[in-house]
């Protein structure tokens, strides 16, 4: 009984991995299975991983050719038999409670997911040299809020500040070769859930550096989570229906930054073919139904872009807006 996975993609991080394992060891709840993908690593990371495995029966390590996090993370689904699932990235850090104090939430108000809040560091000494002042407090959200909180960012798409059951993950994986896996996944798994829970305690630490995708300058890649909350509408028309408005709101303003982000770094962009295609694709949302719950200024955002989009993003930029 409350058995949980962890499941840990693993791809070159031997300078960060041991950090990040001592810290799911050194978890005040033991009851844990631990699954590290090595995601075809050409540095030390797969050694590493088999050194931890010899020193603790709870890891398990899976090596395989590199296929990208999506799959490594489908791979452990496939291998977990814990009550509760757990991502975390192998690069990053969990306080010692976090297990403890994520399950208690769930037992406590019978949830399928619970969320906790999280702190970005690029070094070591930025992380809080004593314990959180936070009281752990906690809200609980049925599925249709929830998910208008995704939309709205105040619940993460991120899937490693979270503990989930096992029943809400069974048939939801992570989309293969997608670099935003975690933008076409999070609104399934959310959608999935009956109940879900935030606390507001900092128990994740997320290491931010310039070799991931997020920390890097704009680059192309980010388009792919415009595409996944663009799918993200048509879910919501069938499934979700009073959330369309919010879901279509959040794509047209989304693109409205990604195009702010090609006009900055032309480079990217020459032909402006991106460009175009961004205008292409929100124009279909230019209907009186989808603006029925928009505020004046999105409105006009929206129009603005629609008609002239240099004119908008000159304009915004003179502002500072989406810098």
């Amino acid at each position: 009984m409350n058995k949980i996975s962890i499941i840990i993609p693993i791809y070159n991080v031997e300078n960060y991995l041991p950090q990040c394992l001592d810290s799911v060891l050194n978890q005040s709840h033991q009851n844990v299975e631990i699954i590290l993908i090595n995601d075809g690593s050409t540095d030390s990371s797969a050694h590493i991983c088999d050194e931890f495995a010899r020193r603790d029966g709870r890891i398990q390590v899976m090596h395989q050719q590199n296929a990208g996090v999506a799959v490594a993370r489908n791979a452990g689904l496939q291998k977990a038999t814990g009550d509760f699932i757990s991502f975390v990235d192998a690069d990053d850090l969990l306080h010692p409670e976090f297990y403890t104090k994520l399950l208690g939430s769930l037992q406590k108000h019978h949830a399928d997911i619970v969320e906790c809040g999280f702190l970005r560091f690029a070094n070591d000494e930025d992380l809080p040299t004593q314990e959180t002042q936070m009281k752990g407090s906690e809200k609980t959200y049925a599925t249709e809020k929830a998910l208008e909180l995704l939309i709205r960012e105040e619940i993460k798409q991120m899937p490693c500040n979270k503990l989930f059951t096992a029943q809400v993950n069974k048939g939801i994986l992570f989309p293969p070769g997608r670099k935003h896996e975690d933008d076409f996944w999070a609104y399934l798994i959310v959608g999935n859930a009956k109940k879900i829970v935030v606390r507001d305690e900092v128990l994740y630490f997320y290491r931010q550096h310039i070799e991931s995708n997020m920390g890097r300058k704009y680059n192309v890649t980010r388009l792919e989570g415009l595409l996944a909350i663009e799918q993200r509408i048509a879910y919501m028309r069938d499934h979700f229906p009073n959330l369309e408005n919010a879901a279509a709101k959040t794509f047209c303003l989304g693109a409205l930054w990604h195009y702010q982000q090609l006009h900055k770094n032309k480079e990217i962009d020459p032909d402006k073919s991106l460009r175009k295609n961004i205008i292409h694709r929100i124009k279909k949302y230019n209907k009186v139904e989808v603006f029925s719950k928009w505020k004046p200024k999105e409105i006009f955002w929206y129009q603005f872009f629609r008609w002239l989009p240099d004119e908008c993003v000159k304009c915004r930029t003179y502002m500072n807006i989406g810098i």
